[in-house]
């Protein structure tokens, strides 16, 4: 359980693919800047975890509803302040960086009629989808507001999860229907094999344990 609530702090290295358009060489780029940014996260989130556990006892960690603020107060013994500040901008940053990705999914699907064409158009002085930006703000406000942060990161996880199964999915279903296409980067079957494997088993895990 711990590992499905874990899997919401790698949630938006995906949407980096959402502003390909806006990459230099992204088909070279792109894959090394998505794996360098998880590779620094994983280190860095694995350094806060070994710090949290080496200063604060666990059980008092799991009993806290702000364990970091409870291990920054132990090892200076002043009050989170700084630590508060920190998060907001994190926060926000988050929020942002799913704003962006929301409203450029909203902006393809409409460009490609699924959806209405007005998520489709193009701000002149913002050169953005303002229609798509603020109904994905309105979402993105609406559940922040609404749901408790331990609900709002399962339910996240759990449909991201999902989401990555069907991915993965479709990518087997396309590599056995054009195994070698044109001017793409072939991987091996096993890569998205894992990730249906991988994905499905903490979905499962998840409604077992639930």
């Amino acid at each position: 359980m711990g590992a499905f609530l874990a899997f919401y702090a790698f949630i938006g290295f995906e949407d980096m693919v959402n502003v390909a358009e806006e990459v230099r060489d992204p088909q070279r780029n792109l894959p090394r800047a998505i794996m360098l940014a998880l590779a620094i996260a994983t280190v860095l989130y694995v350094a806060v975890c070994l710090a949290a556990v080496l200063t604060v006892a666990p059980e008092q960690l799991a009993a806290s509803d702000a364990p970091l603020a409870s291990v920054y107060q132990q090892a200076t013994g002043r009050h989170p302040v700084l630590l508060s500040v920190i998060s907001i901008f994190a926060v926000v940053n988050g929020a942002l960086i799913q704003i962006i990705m929301g409203s450029r999914i909203l902006y393809g699907m409409s460009r490609e009629g699924w959806i209405p064409a007005g998520f489709g158009r193009v701000s002149r002085r913002t050169r953005t989808p303002v229609a798509a930006t603020v109904l994905t703000t309105g979402i993105v406000l609406a559940l922040a507001l609404w749901l408790p942060l331990i609900t709002l990161a399962k339910a996240t996880s759990f449909v991201v999860l999902v989401v990555f199964s069907l991915v993965n999915l479709s990518l087997l279903r396309i590599k056995r229907r054009d195994p070698h296409p044109t001017g793409i980067r072939v991987l091996p079957a096993w890569i998205p094999a894992g990730g249906v494997v991988a994905s499905l088993g903490l979905l499962l895990f998840q409604v077992s344990a639930g």
